[in-house]
């Protein structure tokens, strides 16, 4: 099934990373955020991933590896190009919220 979301692929000091906007209740459980940003891998042909989302005041956070985060907070993403995606992102098997879900 296609999952359908917002990304922007970014290039800072010659570091090109995917950002993917999503929810904020997805930063509630790091171990589900990790297998999304896992799952989205191959979309974006394993470049890195890092997940956004904008805090109550318009501000964004972000969720990945801490290298890529320090990158992105010096550029103004909401200037990004950003694009909507349609892709199959394969979550079975790895993401315990799913699991439950079926029960």
């Amino acid at each position: 099934m296609n999952t359908t979301f917002e990304s922007a692929v970014v290039t800072v000091q010659d570091k090109t990373i995917a950002v993917v906007s999503v929810q904020p209740t997805v930063f509630q459980n790091s171990f589900n955020a990790s297998t999304i940003i896992k799952g989205l891998l191959p979309v974006f042909k394993g470049m890195p991933v890092v997940l956004m989302t904008l805090d109550p005041q318009g501000k964004p956070a972000y969720f990945g590896r801490s290298d890529l985060i320090l990158l992105l907070e010096t550029i103004n993403i909401k200037e990004a190009e950003w694009k909507e995606v349609s892709a199959v992102v394969d979550l079975t098997n790895s993401c315990p919220m799913k699991e439950e879900q079926e029960e």
